[in-house]
Parts: C-alpha cells; sequence; structure tokens
C-alpha cells in the first residue's frame, strides 16, 4: 500500500513509520526541513515537500505518491507550561482545523480510499468513575480541543463518500521519548506529582509505542468510526502517582495543590481536571490491537529502565 503521512519526524510519527516500512508499505512523508528530510529518509520513507494547507498542493502530492491511505499525524502541542494560554494553541488549531479540512479536499479528489487521523481524549466530559468510550459518551467541547472536534468532522466528511475514515481518540501519550512523559518524570525525581484534579479522579493514558501500533493495524482491520486508543487500566491520580513514584524509587510523592494547579493551568484548568475513565474495549473487539502495556504502573517500569539503560551507555 502506497501510504502518506504528515507528522512524520514526532513522537507518535517515528514509530508509526518504522512499523508501516516494517509491514512492506511504501511510506510517503511530509517534509518541512533538510532535517525532516533527513531523518524521515533514515526511517526508510519519502520526503515530499509539499504545503499542508494547500489542498491543490496536497492534491498533486497524493496524485504522483498513488497514496491508498492517508495518515494525518501533524500537530503542534504547546509545552506544558504554555497550554494555559489560548494563543499557544493557535499553530496548533491552524494544523488540525486548517491542514486536515484541506488534506481531506485533496483525498476525496484523489481518490484516497483510508484517512486514519488520532484525536485526543480530552474531548470527553467529567464522568467520575463512569466508563466512557465513543459510542456511550457524547463531547464536551473546550477552546483547546474544539479544532479537533472540527478535524474529526472532516474525516466524517471523508467517511461519508463512500471512503473509510477513522478517528483514533488517543490517551496521553507516555514513553522515553514523550516529553510530557519525561516532565512527569523530572518531577517525580524530585518528591512531586503534577497531576490537576480529585484524587479518586481517572487519567487515561497508552504508551507511545501501543498507540503506534493502533494506528497500523487500524489502517488494516478497523471500518469506519470513532475508536478509543488507551491503556487497558486507567488509574485514578492517586493510582498514577502511586505508580510514578514506584519507578522513580520514591515511597510516595507530595500533590502540588490544585488551587495553585489551577492558577497554573489557566484556560485549561477546567480540561485537565476532569475524570475521564476511557474504555478501548470496541477496538479491541473489532481489530488485533492489544497493548503491550496494559495500565501505567507497567508502563512507568519500562520508562524506568529505559532511562537506566541510556544512562549506563552515556
Amino acid at each position: 500500500m502506497n501510504i502518506f503521512v504528515t507528522g512524520a519526524t514526532g513522537v507518535l510519527g517515528k514509530p508509526v513509520v518504522k512499523l508501516l516500512v516494517e509491514a512492506g508499505h511504501h511510506v510517503f512523508a511530509l517534509s518541512r526541513s533538510e532535517r525532516n528530510a533527513m531523518l524521515i529518509q533514515q526511517l526508510g520513507a519519502e520526503p515530499v515537500s509539499a504545503d499542508l494547507f494547500s489542498a491543490d498542493s496536497m492534491r498533486q502530492v497524493l496524485e504522483t505518491t498513488k497514496a491508498n491511505a492517508i495518515v494525518h499525524l501533524a500537530t503542534k502541542i504547546p509545552p506544558t507550561m504554555q497550554m494555559g494560554k489560548l494563543a499557544s494553541w493557535q499553530e496548533n488549531d491552524h494544523i488540525r482545523r486548517d491542514g486536515t479540512r484541506a488534506l481531506v479536499d485533496a483525498a476525496l479528489e484523489a481518490c484516497v480510499q483510508t484517512f486514519v487521523y488520532p484525536s485526543f481524549y480530552y474531548v470527553y466530559p467529567d464522568r467520575g468513575a463512569q466508563w466512557i468510550d465513543a459510542l456511550s459518551t457524547p463531547v464536551q467541547s473546550h477552546p483547546t480541543q474544539q479544532a479537533t472536534l472540527d478535524a474529526e468532522a472532516e474525516v466524517e466528511r471523508f467517511s461519508g463518500e463512500q471512503r473509510r475514515g477513522i478517528v483514533l481518540r488517543m490517551g496521553s501519550l507516555y514513553g522515553p521519548e514523550a516529553p510530557s512523559a519525561l516532565e512527569q518524570w523530572n518531577f517525580a525525581q524530585k518528591g512531586l506529582a503534577v497531576l490537576p484534579g480529585a484524587r479518586d479522579a481517572y487519567l487515561s493514558y497508552v504508551w507511545v509505542e501501543d498507540a503506534a501500533c493502533a494506528i497500523v493495524i487500524a489502517l488494516a482491520e478497523a471500518p469506519s468510526g470513532i475508536y478509543d486508543i488507551v491503556d487497558d487500566e486507567p488509574l485514578t491520580r492517586q493510582a498514577f502517582a502511586d505508580a510514578l513514584a514506584n519507578s522513580v524509587g520514591k515511597r510516595r510523592l507530595f500533590f502540588i495543590p490544585n488551587m495553585l494547579m489551577k492558577m497554573m493551568s489557566g484556560i485549561a484548568a477546567n480540561l485537565i481536571n476532569r475524570s475521564q475513565r476511557v474504555s478501548n474495549r470496541r477496538f479491541k473487539e473489532l481489530t488485533s490491537w492489544k497493548p503491550e502495556f496494559p495500565n501505567a504502573r507497567e508502563g512507568w517500569m519500562r520508562l524506568a529502565q529505559a532511562k537506566r539503560l541510556l544512562e549506563v551507555a552515556s
């Protein structure tokens, strides 16, 4: 299969491209710099220069590469300390909303058959300890997540033209290459848990390689629709902090007071305080996907092992 990928050099993009190439697909990846092009080539894919926000430019690329499928991973998530400012999300919103629209327009003209887009579980409302998923739970819009929902609507438009459009609502990514996870790790080494919200509220995470595997399997197996890609067992913030403490060799972590976290979080305060216990059941029922790490207890210990290996190697 000929597959066109955006965001190929990102945290999620690199393992996705690697898996696609290993599976025998011909992968073309959008490149915006010479450095990106070199990395894409190292991953075994072919770099392509084009304007993501121009439907004509995208159509030319898709027709030239004879792409059968698109994996749209491009994103620009602001650093953790800037997430509370709406202005910090503008570039990411532009990519998600306008980039996805242009890419779907181009895909429909170029006769692409499959479009995969990774969304984010933060679009769900607070449901306490209740299990939630795409079939049972309506979304609750938020200024920082509206562009993601707009992108989902574009994928639905693609599906409406008798194509296969797949939205994967990802949990928070964690692993040795995920910047946000490394921030959590660094704070934990100092004895701190940066986890806003009630301690009995749920978080939904997914290991980076498990998320990448889900994307590749979705391309091959999933029908059109919206699916949830998260660990088998989302943890409460308290259990999450305990797992993180254990991975860095501490008995417990000190929670930064929630009032202070709300002040630091700005516009994102309401969003990151939600309890979202997301289920991956439907995707597992319809595909062969099974996460290697079923919960963050195992995931954080694996990250700790990876960190120790890096320290020994250096």
